[in-house]
């Protein structure tokens, strides 16, 4: 009797998800949408998420809102929220690159650096030279202490992305932090002449120079 009682509320369920789905008429998600839109461009947040609740009501399984749920929760400070959202969207496309580099931005708010390694490093595996997930894999790297395993990432990607500021920096720290000076310094010239204002590349100059 209990067993087909929980069947029945579970049948009554699917159905009422249904309904709701269908009640949501392509206006009303696209009124949703955009009142989300307009309060994230104020920076409320809080009311970005609150617009985008008919359409999870409806969709809660959908990738698209729980993507944006995702997003806007990270934007708020609701770290469990955001991963809680992006790893139901994850459900409906598990190699989503996009889902899987935001996560890493919530692991990387948090400070959590293994976690920024694992993430970036599934994302490599999909897409090996992807600059971004290299980016944060070799930062994640660093923040480990790990300089060697750093560097190899930084010299792949600079095979391929020559003049690339961001891999240039990170592969100047990571030499400096294994006090290998002249080669840092190097690193560090080079992006001083491809961005005469680089900050990064100002502060390590100095200390290099220092350390004469």
């Amino acid at each position: 009797m209990v067993k087909r009682i929980i069947i029945l509320l579970a049948v009554f369920s699917a159905i009422c998800q249904v309904a709701r789905a269908e009640d949501l008429s392509q206006e009303n998600i696209e009124k949703a949408y955009y009142e989300s839109y307009a309060f994230e461009k104020a920076q409320y947040y809080a009311g970005a998420i609150s617009a985008m609740y008919p359409v999870l009501t409806a969709y809660p399984k959908g990738y698209t809102v729980n993507f944006r749920l995702g997003w806007l929760s990270y934007l708020n400070g609701n770290y469990s929220d955001a991963l809680r959202y992006y790893k139901t969207a994850l459900t409906v496309y598990p190699a989503s690159v996009e889902v899987m580099q935001c996560i890493s931005l919530v692991h990387k708010a948090r400070a959590s650096w293994v976690e920024v390694e694992a993430e970036n490093a599934m994302i490599i595996k999909i897409d090996y030279f992807n600059q971004t997930a290299n980016y944060w894999y070799a930062v994640a790297l660093k923040a480990q202490k790990k300089y060697d395993l750093a560097e190899k990432v930084c010299r792949k990607m600079l095979t391929v992305f020559p003049t690339s500021v961001s891999f240039l920096n990170e592969l100047g720290e990571n030499l400096y932090y294994k006090k290998d000076k002249s080669q840092s310094l190097t690193m560090f010239l080079s992006v001083k002449v491809l961005d005469p204002q680089n900050e990064n590349a100002k502060k390590f100059i100095a200390l290099l120079s220092e350390k004469k």
